[in-house]
């Protein structure tokens, strides 16, 4: 009898203490999932707050312009390196596409000890540190090469680039170099029109060399298209230049130096952004001319632009280019503002 009490209080406390050991595994799962659903909603809460922030922080900023989250993880996995030093010390972090895909920009700095536009490059971060009162708007961004040496220079840099897959591979870049207080980036393609959904061209060999896919004879007239797919790379929203003034203002940016280099559609920067040239001082701008100058419309467009605004074009090394021959000017050239002194 004593046999069998003592037998069933063995069992009756192994019962006990399973229970307990179910109860606490339950518990233990409980607060896991629970906190884990608490991120969630808290990541989704700030990713709505951090939208609703700009909003407020960039007073009336068109619903149209796409400001780039600098935050978000990557999921897509590419190659991100270290740059080689430039002007004796900087360097910064650049994340390429597949050499295949994109030959001339990504391709350049598989080659350790070189870099994209390097020329160029140190030119505009001579520039920038001869006169520490300029910023930075780099226009065809791509994946990033003018604005992370910018802005490891500790200046603030607009980017803008219509193209998905360059603006992850900027924004890991980015994120990798500590950079993102000092770069704002934005998902659009500048156009005429704002608001439009139109499609970009496609070169299988340089996937950054995509323009705007409008017919020569219809620069300007065209149909939207509103009901494309937002996950198709190829397939862009427009805004007008104008438009990213809100941004610049908020930032307290005044005088900046300018890249436009949007496979021919440079001309629609100008000719939307009347308010922008008005409201900052842009002594100096470089525009790649080797697209745009086959099409007469919008090279009309853009020498009567800078014409009435008394800028003078140029080489590189500040050669003065004729109006008249425009044909034959380089295929990059430079808008200066007269009387400027100290740029070439």
């Amino acid at each position: 009898m004593v046999f069998l009490l003592i037998f069933d209080c063995k069992v009756i406390r192994r019962i006990f203490v399973l229970i307990i050991g179910i109860w606490i595994i339950y518990y233990l799962t409980y607060k896991k999932h629970l906190f884990q659903s608490n991120k969630i909603v808290s990541s989704r809460l700030a990713i709505k707050q951090n939208r609703n922030h700009l909003l407020k922080h960039y007073f009336n900023l068109s619903a149209n312009v796409h400001i780039f989250d600098l935050t978000a993880p990557i999921k897509t996995k590419f190659q991100c390196i270290k740059t080689k030093k430039i002007l004796h010390n900087l360097s910064t972090n650049i994340c390429l596409h597949q050499t295949k895909k994109d030959m001339y920009i990504s391709g350049a700095y598989y080659n350790t000890t070189s870099i994209w536009e390097e020329e160029q490059v140190t030119h505009i971060l001579q520039l920038l540190i001869r006169h520490p009162h300029l910023h930075f708007i780099d226009i065809g961004a791509n994946i990033g090469t003018y604005t992370m040496f910018v802005a490891a220079l500790g200046r603030f840099v607009l980017a803008i680039d219509c193209f998905a897959p360059n603006l992850v591979r900027l924004r890991r870049a980015i994120q990798l170099s500590n950079v993102s207080d000092r770069v704002v980036l934005v998902q659009n393609a500048l156009f005429t029109h704002s608001g439009q959904s139109l499609r970009l061209s496609v070169d299988t060999n340089n996937i950054g060399g995509q323009g705007i896919y409008l017919s020569r004879n219809r620069s300007d007239k065209h149909r939207a298209q509103n009901n494309l797919s937002t996950k198709n790379p190829y397939l862009v929203k427009t805004i007008t230049f104008d438009e990213i003034l809100p941004i610049l203002l908020a930032r307290g940016i005044r005088r900046a130096l300018m890249k436009i280099d949007i496979e021919g559609s440079e001309s629609f920067v100008v000719e939307s952004g009347s308010r922008v040239f008005d409201t900052l001082d842009i002594p100096f701008i470089q525009m790649e001319w080797k697209i745009v100058r086959q099409y007469a419309d919008r090279v009309k467009v853009i020498l009567n632009f800078f014409g009435k605004r008394n800028y003078n074009s140029m080489t590189n090394l500040c050669k003065l280019l004729d109006p008249q021959e425009h044909k034959l000017w380089p295929d990059e050239i430079y808008w200066l503002k007269r009387n400027t002194s100290t740029f070439c």
